[in-house]
């Protein structure tokens, strides 16, 4: 009975070992996918595109502060957001003449300026 003993209980802890629950290590592909940084080409341009254009693109004729380029936008990144920020109203909002922004649209510049003004 004792010769048997020995490797009943062997194999019971193989088979215990064996089935437990892994664990996953930091950077498995069970961990979630980290949000993509925000970028001006993809996320903001067309933002801008839609809300601040023709005035602040001179290839539409406008005159204002220039977007229409990463570099020459970024300058203007934290004025930006301030006036977007701002309500109908008041000196200097933005966009002028225009409905306020939707939260959405505010969050999404503000995330491009507190995320370092990635261009891509």
């Amino acid at each position: 009975m004792k010769k048997l003993l020995a490797p009943i209980v062997s194999i019971a802890l193989l088979s215990f070992v064996s089935c437990a629950k892994k664990t996953s290590s930091p950077g498995s592909a069970s961990e979630p996918p980290k949000p993509k940084a925000t970028a001006y080409t993809t996320d903001v341009l067309p933002l801008l595109q839609a809300k601040c254009s023709p005035c602040h693109f001179p290839s539409k004729g406008g005159n204002k502060a220039n977007f229409e380029t990463y570099a020459s936008a970024a300058k203007f990144g934290a004025e930006m957001l301030v006036r977007i920020q701002k309500n109908p109203g008041e000196r200097g909002y933005m966009p002028m003449r225009n409905p306020k922004l939707a939260d959405t649209e505010v969050s999404l510049v503000k995330k491009w300026i507190d995320g370092g003004m990635a261009e891509n």
